[in-house]
């Protein structure tokens, strides 16, 4: 009877030992065999992220209009404790940069800073389901740490990221089932059969840099959208969540036919166009956790959070700086 037991644990011990062997081998091959051909055939390092070792989360990323200051591009990021920032950088300057916060009637905004988009005069820092519009002239001037009073805007959803291009002022949701859930009405079958359960809004801006009370037209999208970039040859999505690697989608650019249906907001019916395999130009296999995108001088910047204090632990690849592809590589 001691025998059989004795066997039996013998047995049960390979196994465990087998499983963690398995365990070992798996976890070993997840984290040191991430390998990126495309993309490091197409991207080039760029600029390093600013504010990782204050423990920023990186978001949001723009490129800025030319200005006197130097600064070429501002990036939003959140922390654990404490007022978001948003940071101005002058990639030619070795990394140069400084940030600001953001404070409404006196009160620093603490929310999970998403996207952050720049016109000539303004920029709008995505906050939960609102938008913030800051002076570009009153950033540019303040003293790095320095607090910027914001006018805030309803997003008409929960705004992930946006986008400023042409006088439109682009805002979209994340989705991802289960923890990351939009409304019914935004879940849509495409023309392939597939479902799209996210939108982006599209407001026209005044004079004065105001987003208008609903938007101009909508677009459908995917799942787990981190940032657009619309621009004359298509639009780019970035699109990640947690340890799987990230995927730049290219589609072309549908905005300026005919819409594809109409989608109600706020009581009115707005044109919908819709992102589907059917205007799919490419895709690029990125390392995980890709954020924001932006388009300055014929390239796509792609922001990554994969090296922040939260992350940095597990995740497979850790991104310090921003990288660039050329626009002509997306086709």
């Amino acid at each position: 009877m001691s025998e059989k037991k004795s066997k039996k644990g013998r047995i049960a011990l390979c196994i465990v030992g087998a499983a963690v062997l398995a365990l070992g081998i798996f976890l070993v091959v997840w984290y040191c065999g991430a390998s990126y051909p495309q993309f490091d055939s197409l991207a080039r390092r760029e600029f390093a992220i600013p504010g990782l070792s204050d423990g920023v989360c990186p978001q949001g990323l723009t490129a800025l209009p030319e200005n006197e200051e130097g600064y070429t591009f501002a990036m939003s990021g959140y922390l654990s404790k404490g007022p978001s920032r948003v940071y101005l950088i002058d990639e030619d300057g070795e990394g140069t940069e400084k940030y600001i916060t953001l404070i409404e009637k006196g009160a620093a905004d603490e929310s999970h800073f998403g996207g952050v988009a720049c016109s000539e005069e303004f920029l709008y820092v995505a906050s939960g389901n609102r938008i913030a519009r800051v002076s570009l002239a009153g950033a540019l001037a303040a003293e790095s740490g320095g607090a910027v009073e914001a006018d805030y805007f309803e997003a008409g959803l929960n705004a992930a990221f946006c986008q400023y291009t042409e006088n439109m002022l682009y805002v979209g949701e994340f989705y991802r089932p289960g923890n990351y859930e939009t409304p019914e009405s935004h879940h849509l079958q495409t023309a392939d059969g597939s479902m799209n359960c996210a939108v982006v809004y599209a407001y026209e801006v005044d004079e004065a840099g105001a987003p208008a009370g609903e938007p101009s037209f909508a677009v459908s999208v995917r799942e787990q959208v981190q940032g657009i970039a619309v621009y004359e040859g298509g639009i780019a999505l970035s699109c990640s969540y947690g340890l799987p690697d990230s995927t730049i989608w290219v589609y072309e650019n549908v905005l300026g036919g005919q819409a594809d249906k109409s989608l109600e907001v706020g009581g009115a019916s707005v044109p919908l166009y819709m992102l589907d395999s059917s205007n799919l130009k490419t895709t690029i296999t990125a390392p995980c956790m890709s954020e924001e995108i932006a388009v300055k001088d014929g390239r796509l910047y792609i922001l990554f959070e994969s090296l922040s204090n939260k992350y940095k632990l597990f995740t497979r690849t850790r991104m310090s700086h921003v990288y660039s592809i050329a626009l002509g590589e997306l086709v």
